[in-house]
């Protein structure tokens, strides 16, 4: 039996095999067939809104608009080049369907970079292309794609030492969906330590310039208003374990309501849950962003998936611990999810994709308009289950990782991941030091 093929160094040329594209045109198709479904979710509401805005309606005046201000400008080109609700349907489709090919195209990319032709390099885009099928009822017609190719985007360049392109893609992704600000501490953490802050603080500054003009014809800051006053959404963790609550007879007065934006809770227990909730939530959120930083002062991450590990940190406790949480928000793992596929622990990957798989059986049946049954409310169960376990799991490998490096401190391998690309100069003396400084 052959040796197996050691690791390519991060700057040696990337070149994807045949079966690599046949790879990518497999994992891609399904999708751009879907993208001409008629099924409309909310892409309604983003043509709306774009033909508004064409018209020269003032976003949060004129009407309501409940994103970040960039994501009404990756609406408006599908909304310009058609005019009725069903034709703009499958050219937005079509442009997410784009935006899944680039994932899976980096995944494959990063998994050559790290087994070049080896089988392995191909396990992150498999398992991402089976979990975007089986998600393709919310994965093709939310546009939460497009933040997350960003921040895939984010963690790449990070890991290959473009601050400040990571710094830009991470601004244009906050200020798009917003999420993708509980990855900044981290990115903040590794450029810190690199001593390239500078960089990621300009890719920053780049990403939200546009803001400022902006303000003087365009009130945008009106969306946060709107997701202040939002309810106790029916999928979140709270809203799960207190309709189960319900459903065992432990708790009156619950109510399933359909809400302006969402299916939510309501009724007085159900308010306290979500105050509770959103207490939880902040610092939840707050402690595993503090984690993820402890553990890159400890310990720099060694390749791109420590640090796609350490970014689902922050991102699952955002999304498990918030009142409100749609099944399109597990989009914002699954990248992160099949980039730590690459090598070492595969557990909280796997309990991330899972979960997203199984979010699509929560709409079975014609029952989540009226109140999820039995059955769906322990697949809900199940599903919020897996995202707390994987969040419990990140915080003890955050932990590990940042003990062991106490521990033992010679013992990291340097990282290839962390090696500047070939087109930089660089001086081996200083490549000796920041080993050392690891």
């Amino acid at each position: 039996m052959s040796a197996p093929t050691p690791p390519l160094p991060a700057d040696s040329r990337v070149r994807l095999g045949p079966w690599h594209w046949v790879a990518l045109l497999v994992g891609v198709t399904p999708l751009v067939v879907y993208a001409f479904s008629p099924r409309v979710g909310d892409l309604d509401l983003y043509f709306r809104t774009a033909r508004a805005f064409l018209t020269g309606a003032t976003p949060n005046q004129d009407f309501r608009f409940e994103y970040p201000p960039y994501a009404l400008l990756w609406f408006v080109p599908a909304a310009w080049l058609r005019s009725t609700q069903w034709e703009f349907v499958p050219v937005f489709g079509l442009q997410l369907a784009i935006m899944d090919g680039l994932i899976k195209w980096t995944l494959l990319r990063e998994g050559a970079r790290r087994w070049g032709r080896e089988w392995r390099s191909f396990v992150p885009c498999l398992a991402y292309s089976v979990t975007s099928w089986a998600a393709a009822l919310y994965y093709l017609k939310r546009y939460d794609l497009i933040p997350a190719v960003l921040t895939l985007g984010a963690l790449v360049a990070l890991a290959r030492r473009r601050d400040a392109l990571a710094g830009l893609a991470l601004a244009v992704g906050i200020v798009t969906k917003l999420y993708p600000v509980v990855l900044v501490p981290l990115a903040v953490a590794v450029c810190w330590k690199r001593g390239t802050l500078g960089k990621l603080v300009m890719g920053l500054t780049l990403g939200v310039a546009p803001l400022v003009p902006l303000s003087f014809v365009w009130p945008w800051w009106g969306f946060a208003s709107f997701h202040v006053d939002r309810g106790l959404q029916v999928e979140s963790l709270g809203a799960s374990l207190l309709w189960a609550a319900h459903h065992l007879g432990l708790v009156k007065g619950v109510l399933w309501v359909h809400a302006p934006a969402a299916y939510e809770l309501h009724g007085a227990v159900a308010e306290g849950v979500r105050a509770t909730t959103r207490w939880l939530w902040v610092a939840g959120s707050l402690g595993m962003a503090a984690l993820g930083m402890w553990s890159v002062r400890r310990k720099m991450p060694e390749r791109v998936e420590d640090l796609a590990r350490l970014a689902l940190g922050p991102l699952v406790a955002f999304i498990i611990l918030n009142p409100v949480l749609s099944p399109q928000f597990l989009t914002w793992l699954m990248g992160a999810a099949a980039l730590s596929l690459l090598s070492g622990s595969r557990s909280v990957a796997v309990l991330v994709l899972v979960a997203a798989i199984l979010s699509r059986g929560v709409f079975v049946g014609p029952t989540y308009k009226h109140g999820l049954g039995i059955p769906q409310t322990l697949l809900l169960l199940t599903r919020n289950g897996l995202l707390m376990a994987a969040a419990v799991l990140l915080v003890r490998d955050a932990w590990r990782r940042a003990s062991v490096s106490a521990s033992a401190p010679d013992a990291s391998v340097p990282s290839v991941d962390f090696i500047p690309a070939a087109t930089e100069p660089v001086d081996p003396a200083s490549v000796g030091l920041a080993a050392q400084r690891r």
